[in-house]
């Protein structure tokens, strides 16, 4: 998929048709727009503050991983009523489920800061957002006792895309998607990958959902495959037109896993 670089910018209308289709504020003067544009994160609250909570619910069943079960549901208020949402929820007694809210926020908030850097180098006219999730949980307890808590987004419409994996599978058609994953490698200072890239394609922008950051120190989780997953992924990786010269590589690039498109995990010892 050949991508041409950008540039110009866009005129008021054309920005408000472009976050009426993200589901964003629309008002504003072209300052308010342009910054609405801009903003990385996706969210419950469609990007401003309420004076009231949102609340979703009439949850339909969509799909299994290994560890969690995934729900589309409505929004019954606040400022995304009547829009889909998902709920994720982990599996009970996974061995990931007492971490793995802390783990999927601390990753989504640092592939929102490579994000946001890799959208302001232009290298492509696509933007790509990412959907930033929320710990919502229930009223009263179950009948466990407990109460129970989910991961709470908006639903990404349309067809339902995987990119690149933690393993270094990689839909070459995407080069955007494979330009961001190397970018993320030069912008940590070769300290970490943003990978295991999925969710949704429109004519002008991506927006992205539960990402994978492989780092040096194993910083985040289950999914984050360490030095042997950056090796992996640059040992399969092949530069296209939207990676630049001076875009950094590691010294060593072996390969150690096979690459799968699923998201693959790390066993905790």
């Amino acid at each position: 998929m050949i991508e041409t670089p950008p540039p110009k910018r866009k005129t008021c209308d054309e920005m408000r048709d472009s976050l009426r289709k993200m589901g964003r504020k629309v008002s504003g003067n072209k300052a308010e727009l342009e910054a609405r544009l801009d903003e990385v994160f996706t969210t419950n609250d469609r990007g401003w503050l309420t004076t009231w909570p949102e609340e979703a619910g009439s949850y339909e069943y969509l799909a299994s991983g290994a560890h969690r079960h995934v729900y589309r549901g409505v929004y019954k208020k606040g400022p995304r009523k009547g829009e889909c949402c998902v709920k994720k929820v982990f599996k009970t007694g996974s061995v990931y489920e007492s971490v793995f809210f802390t783990e999927d926020i601390k990753t989504t908030e640092a592939a929102g800061v490579i994000i946001g850097a890799f959208n302001r180098q232009e290298v492509t006219r696509k933007k790509v957002y990412l959907n930033q999730p929320e710990v919502w949980q229930a009223m009263g307890p179950d009948a466990t006792g407990k109460k129970s808590r989910w991961l709470c987004e908006p639903y990404i419409e349309g067809t339902y895309h995987k990119f690149n994996s933690n393993t270094a599978y990689a839909d070459e058609k995407y080069d955007t998607m494979q330009a961001l994953s190397h970018f993320s490698y030069h912008y940590t200072g070769g300290e970490r990958l943003l990978c295991d890239l999925q969710g949704g394609y429109r004519n002008d922008y991506y927006e992205l959902t539960d990402p994978v950051i492989c780092s040096e120190k194993k910083e985040f989780g289950a999914t984050d495959l360490g030095s042997e997953g950056i090796e992996n992924f640059f040992a399969h990786h092949r530069c296209n037109h939207l990676c630049r010269r001076e875009w950094r590589k590691p010294a060593l690039a072996r390969r150690h896993f096979a690459p799968v498109p699923g998201t693959s995990f790390m066993p905790r010892r």
